[in-house]
């Protein structure tokens, strides 16, 4: 239902892909944050005890650091070069926070798909 990539997809969006991203905005807002009170203290985001920010964000940039090393590949039917993407290096304050934030709005859809796969009358 609530799948980005899907040809029959309703306009619905996940509440908890919603609370996840805000958590990661907020998470990322105070670590990139210029204030410099804000900025040397460690923040403490509670979120629960299955998921953690932190991981959830760590995992996001560790993904765009390999996505640069890997380079641009070229996925679809148009041709070589037509494409263009943001590098994590050239990023800076909100770009790097709507990557962050992109990139964990594709893990959950693809998390999503993968368990509606596994459904067998679904699948």
């Amino acid at each position: 239902m609530y799948c980005c990539k899907a040809k029959l997809r309703l306009p619905l969006k996940s509440i908890l892909e919603d609370y996840k991203c805000g958590k990661a905005r907020l998470l990322s807002m105070l670590e990139d944050s210029e204030d410099p009170v804000v900025k040397p203290v460690q923040p403490t985001i509670k979120t629960g005890r299955k998921w953690k920010v932190f991981e959830a964000v760590d995992e996001a940039k560790e993904c765009f650091k390999i996505k640069e090393v890997i380079g641009l590949t070229q996925t679809e039917r148009k041709g070589l070069g037509s494409s263009t993407a943001k590098w994590w290096s050239k990023a800076e304050g909100k770009e790097k926070r709507d990557m962050v934030i992109n990139e964990m709005r594709l893990t959950e859809d693809s998390r999503r798909i993968q368990k509606a796969v596994q459904k067998s009358q679904q699948g």
